[in-house]
């Protein structure tokens, strides 16, 4: 037991920041690990990020180190690099926020306690000692125990100076399935409309990061309760209950392809332009619609299983049947082998081109050409020629030089 705590000490457990540390108080300042760092060393998993906060004024952290970087240096900010980057900043107070995002004025002080308290919540408000000792004066360490979220001092004056804060309370409780403090709650539907004050980008990320969670129905519910949701466009209500069974498969965008499905309004192109989403994203979004809604109609063609990629299929079935209860007549397993089944998986597959016809007809090029390969991709799909060469070529004289069809000229 000794071994384990020695070998979980801050100097083994995050050496960068214990020299960080080590480097200001030699030089006579106050310095320790605070945020999220300190949330989840005492909730006993591991941190992704380590940040350091100290009296130290940023030029004279600038002076103790051999390379930084200026991030946001006016705001007290710098990054120190040694084998990882460590971001120290000094302890600062904040003035008037006149745009419920970011304070008008920054101010650096001496005392931690008052850096501490200008922070979101108390399960963040904590520091640690490089030897592991907790500074913990608002009580965030109960919170946590208790599994709560509860704002620094007075909600209603955390979030005005920071409506985003509103939102975050939301996404941590979906990610660490903790509940709202009463009057952390209470505070958010009072000021929920402030949240318009935030930019859409920062919205979405947030968003994204509740549907990330394994807790994605609790942070929905919580996102309308609060009545955040009521400054957003879509329908956030309807199918709510429905978010239980949401899978975002390692890829955000099902998120807003879910979101979408659940929407009554066709004009989805325009929803998703005012989320920002990505040209990638909506495209990604417009196939996952597309697929759900040929299975409304029936199981899948052979030509839906070529058009469709893998993830598309997948996430479109599930989708399907816990939204609108579609009977799905695959497995996963099914929609995979089938998926491997096509024979080509796009028309650069297909063994012969544009230069091969034109040669077999003795034809210049024209839009002819797009319409037999159109024909002939039909054809290797549903097994009627397979993707050889002397076959695909037995077929166009047949078909074309021969036959019925007749290509444009």
């Amino acid at each position: 037991m000794k071994e384990w705590r020695e070998n979980n000490m801050m100097k083994h457990r995050w050496p960068d920041a214990y020299q960080v540390i080590e480097i200001l108080e030699n030089a006579g300042f106050e310095a320790y690990v605070v945020g999220g760092a300190v949330r989840d060393f005492i909730r006993n998993v591991h941190a992704n990020d380590v940040d350091v906060t100290t009296n130290a004024t940023p030029n004279e952290v600038k002076q103790l180190f051999d390379r930084t970087i200026d991030v946001g240096i006016e705001h007290g900010t710098v990054l120190v690099i040694l084998s990882e980057t460590i971001e120290v900043t000094t302890f600062r107070s904040e003035d008037t926020y006149t745009d419920f995002r970011r304070p008008d004025k920054v101010m650096f002080v001496r005392s931690l306690e008052e850096d501490l308290q200008r922070r979101d919540f108390t399960m963040n408000a904590m520091a640690l000692t490089k030897s592991d000792e907790l500074i913990d004066y608002f009580g965030g360490r109960k919170d946590i125990e208790n599994k709560r979220i509860r704002a620094v001092g007075d909600p209603q004056k955390r979030f005005s100076e920071d409506a985003l804060r509103m939102l975050r309370a939301i996404r941590f409780s979906a990610q660490l399935d903790f509940s709202l403090h009463k009057d952390t709650l209470e505070a958010i539907q009072t000021l929920h409309h402030l949240i318009e004050h935030v930019s859409i980008e920062r919205v979405k990320v947030e968003l994204e990061k509740i549907w990330t969670s394994n807790n994605v129905e609790k942070g929905m519910h919580l996102f309308v309760s609060s009545r955040l949701a009521n400054n957003f466009p879509g329908d956030w209500e309807t199918f709510i209950n429905k978010w239980g069974n949401f899978n975002y498969f390692e890829n955000r965008a099902n998120g807003w392809a879910f979101f979408s499905l659940m929407q009554p309004s066709e004009d989805i192109n325009s929803l998703l332009n005012f989320y920002k989403c990505s040209n990638a994203e909506k495209l990604h979004v417009k196939h996952v619609l597309s697929a759900v809604e040929k299975l409304k109609k029936g199981p899948w063609t052979k030509q839906d299983f070529y058009q469709f990629n893998e993830e598309v299929l997948i996430v479109s079935s599930l989708y399907a049947a816990s939204i609108f209860t579609i009977h799905i007549p695959y497995t996963m397993d099914e929609i995979l082998q089938l998926k491997k089944a096509i024979p080509i998986s796009s028309s650069s597959d297909i063994v012969v081109n544009g230069n091969d016809l034109m040669n077999w007809k003795q034809q210049k090029r024209g839009p002819w050409i797009k319409e037999v390969l159109n024909e002939l991709t039909i054809a290797i799909i549903n097994g009627q020629v397979k993707n050889e060469r002397k076959q695909i070529k037995e077929w166009f004289f047949r078909e074309f030089i021969n036959g019925n069809l007749k290509p444009l000229d």
